[in-house]
């Protein structure tokens, strides 16, 4: 168990205490600010031989906040299993016994640099790695996770489903629900377009994977990989990813947030993943199906951020984007088939 002598009012809790290491004595707790949903500090134990350790800590309140830690625990420690590398090790999960509506997650501390996006070869190499390492070990074969992870604050449903169209169907129509909710603003243009995206986009785009003799094997995904989760420890080499709401999906969802144009990533980042793990079949589906999976990072930044209209704006336009792109086809396969009846016609004339 460490000890903390430092003269200040509010001092480490005993049962943080004793998940530090034995023997150190704490010498510092500030805030790291890396987080919008609970308090996170940067602890530094000085340890018996003269050296010291660091770690990361997250606190939170009530039920919602024990449910925030349990997520992030769960989350990083099964990412960790595949991907010790990239990822700070997870320690514990706990509650204080001075305060028991307290929360707490504790990790080792990561030190990175804060304004550098790493390069595609960097960022790319933790997701590819968390991908190839997990598929197929599934607990169950199926798509999931045991629990509910968070994105943000916002519970990220995780309930088991046999196949992808339908797990991913309907953590969309949650999130579409929580975004419409916590807006509170009808919009016309999104009444006209779900139905259709349900109907016709998803199953055009999705189902082709697991039929026709095609099956998707379940990976890990990080599930939030933008760039202020993935940055350059400070040796300016050596990549770090954290923040995980990780669950067993398709491999390429992860890549829908390397498309957004809100962040300076795109198509050298895709292309450099591509060069290790193979597209899925149908391969010509491979765009669109990127589209598909941006919008649910774009649904979920709207639904976090209820304030910015234009979120819903962005959304709104890749949907009816993707609704466009299938009636299109639609439209030429008619086509072909009017022209290719009018052809026998009048090979029997």
């Amino acid at each position: 168990m460490a000890t903390d002598e430092r003269d200040v009012e509010q001092k480490l809790d005993e049962n943080l205490l004793a998940v530090l290491p034995e023997g150190g004595k704490v010498m510092s707790v500030t805030p790291s600010g890396m987080s919008d949903y609970c308090n996170t500090y940067r602890v530094e134990v000085a340890m018996p031989d003269g050296s010291s350790q660091v770690f990361f800590q997250k606190e939170s309140a009530g039920e919602t906040g024990w449910d925030l830690m349990e997520a992030a625990y769960k989350s990083e420690i099964t990412a960790h299993e595949f991907i010790p590398e990239f990822l700070p090790r997870p320690i514990t999960l706990g509650t204080y016994k001075s305060r028991p509506n307290v929360h707490f997650y504790l990790a080792e501390f990561a030190e990175m640099i804060d304004d550098d996006i790493p390069g595609p070869e960097g960022y790319m190499s933790g997701l590819i790695a968390l991908h190839t390492r997990s598929m197929g070990k599934s607990p169950n074969g199926m798509f999931g996770f045991p629990i509910n992870t968070r994105f943000g604050n916002m519970e990220q449903e995780n309930g088991w489903k046999a196949t992808w169209e339908e797990f991913w169907s309907e953590q969309m129509r949650r999130y579409l629900d929580k975004e419409e909710a916590g807006r509170g603003v009808p919009d016309a243009e999104l009444a006209r377009l779900r139905p259709l995206f349900f109907e016709k986009v998803i199953p055009r785009y999705l189902r082709p994977l697991e039929t026709g003799g095609r099956s998707i094997t379940p990976a890990l995904v990080h599930g939030d990989a933008w760039p202020g989760n993935i940055k350059y420890r400070t040796d300016g080499e050596t990549v770090c990813a954290f923040d995980t709401c990780i669950f067993w999906a398709h491999n390429e969802m992860d890549l829908g947030v390397i498309r957004n144009p809100r962040y300076p990533l795109g198509k050298p980042y895709l292309k450099e993943y591509w060069k290790h793990v193979p597209i899925s079949e149908p391969e010509e589906d491979a765009d669109s199906r990127n589209s598909l999976y941006l919008l649910r990072n774009q649904v979920l930044l709207a639904a976090l951020y209820p304030q910015d209209h234009k979120l819903r704006e962005i959304f709104v336009s890749n949907m009816r984007f993707l609704v466009d792109r299938v009636q299109a086809e639609e439209d030429a396969a008619k086509k072909v088939s009017q022209l290719a009846d009018s052809l026998q016609t009048q090979a029997r004339l």
